[in-house]
């Protein structure tokens, strides 16, 4: 494992606090339980920060998730990741993934931030992306609700649920 990151300050610790903020809970236990449904794992699905980078840190979990979706999508991934560097290779092979579904670039997620447990907002973004494209070809979404079907929740950002 690589030594971690000095703890940001100034500009920076804002940046991360105004990151942190944008993650929702519910957003994410919504993920996690849509991921969940597809893949069959039995995960736990709160939507804590520390429970949502648990079960998607090492990559296992959402290169599962693409071979559900179309299957033998990821063929290279390790099974048990023990580095930082399977898991950021995990995450990658996500990451081209979700490209060749056409995730837009400027929405999806970087590997680093998943495991550095930074912006999760972004990986939400990533998912949500996902799921629209998802729902366009008549395949699952989060909680099968229709794209238009968003529920402002007072936190500044929408969030996806079933009405």
């Amino acid at each position: 494992m690589s030594a971690p990151r000095s703890v940001a300050s100034g500009v920076g610790a804002a940046v991360m606090n105004k990151q942190a903020s944008k993650y929702n809970e519910v957003e994410g236990e919504l993920l996690l339980n849509w991921i969940k449904k597809v893949t069959g794992e039995n995960i736990a699905i709160n939507g804590t920060r520390e429970n949502f980078v648990k079960q998607l840190k090492d990559g296992t979990l959402l290169c599962k998730f693409a071979n559900k979706i179309v299957p033998n999508s990821i063929t290279k991934a390790q099974a048990k990741p023990n580095s930082t560097f399977q898991y950021m290779n995990n995450l990658e092979l996500f990451l081209t993934f979700i490209s060749s579904q056409g995730v837009p670039r400027e929405e999806q997620f970087r590997a680093v931030d998943l495991v550095e447990s930074r912006d999760l907002y972004s990986i939400c973004m990533t998912l949500n992306s996902l799921g629209r494209i998802l729902e366009r070809q008549g395949k699952t979404h989060p909680e099968q609700v229709k794209s238009s079907e968003i529920l402002n929740l007072g936190t500044g950002d929408q969030v996806r649920l079933r009405v």
